[in-house]
């Protein structure tokens, strides 16, 4: 695989080359990297690679934690902790600095209106009841030893909250306003075809080793992971000689994709 993988690198190291073959799994990088709770990736417009760096070390953050304690000349106990980089790399083959454009709905968010109002003219557990949509009364009561509605009164005032949230205006896929564009860093390895779960792990050891690195913030959502996985595999048919019995090209963009892990494939 050493003659094959360092072909890989180079033609990955390419940045149109690169740029083609992640072009059509551009919003699984996006998603990958990015919390989406209140956007919707309607398309993708392009990918741009911006730069590219093969062989990249990855130097995994190890921290400890300790206690000391000395009973001579006087009784001392102290806590400590130590946090720096482990000494054995987990290598990146190609790390990429990627650009995706994208049309997304956003949920603006934001109220209406807000009205607070005092809890006062009720004679019956069922008329203060009545005046909440969402209020388990039974089990308020209990948790603050309350049995009648004489209790419930005397143990304090009560207020109520009505808000109104904003309509979000109807999507426009054509309007700038809804135009985004997505940086991110895509960790490649390069996979034996015939060793797929050897890539899943490779892949695996470069998320553990950045798990705890520092997240910048951006303008799209919220940032959840430092790169996105991607592995490359020379097309199964075209090595030489072909791997026995190994998995189908779209075998292994299924298993990789249920990994969360973006596959692309070199010709």
């Amino acid at each position: 695989m050493g003659v094959i993988q360092d072909r890989a690198v180079a033609r990955l190291t390419d940045k149109a080359n690169l740029a083609q073959l992640l072009t059509p799994r551009a919003r699984l990088l996006v998603e990958q990297t990015h919390d989406l709770e209140h956007e919707r990736i309607d398309s993708v417009t392009a990918l741009r690679v911006r730069a590219v760096t093969a062989l990249t070390p990855l130097f995994r953050l190890n921290s400890r934690r300790g206690n000391w304690s000395q009973v001579v000349p006087s009784l001392t106990r102290s806590d400590f902790a130590w946090e720096g980089e482990g000494a054995e790399p987990v290598w990146i083959d190609v790390l990429a600095e990627v650009e995706v454009d994208l049309v997304a709905e956003t949920d603006p968010g934001g109220l209406d209106s807000l009205v607070v109002k005092a809890v006062d003219a009720y004679t019956t557990l069922e008329q203060f009841r009545a005046q909440f949509r969402f209020l388990d009364l039974d089990a308020f009561m209990r948790s603050h030893g309350l049995t009648t509605v004489e209790d419930l009164r005397e143990s304090g005032e009560y207020l109520r909250t009505e808000v109104t949230l904003r309509p979000p205006p109807d999507f426009d896929p054509a309007d700038p306003v809804n135009r985004r564009t997505v940086s991110l860093e895509t960790a490649l390895v390069v996979g034996d075809p015939a060793d797929v779960a050897g890539a899943v792990r490779a892949a695996r050891l470069v998320a553990a080793a950045a798990r705890d690195r520092p997240l910048a913030p951006g303008p799209f959502g919220v940032r959840k992971a430092p790169y996105a996985l991607a592995a490359a595999f020379p097309v199964p048919g075209n090595l030489d000689p072909p791997p026995q019995q190994g998995l189908s090209q779209a075998e292994i963009e299924t298993l990789l994709t249920r990994a969360g892990i973006v596959a692309v494939f070199l010709n």
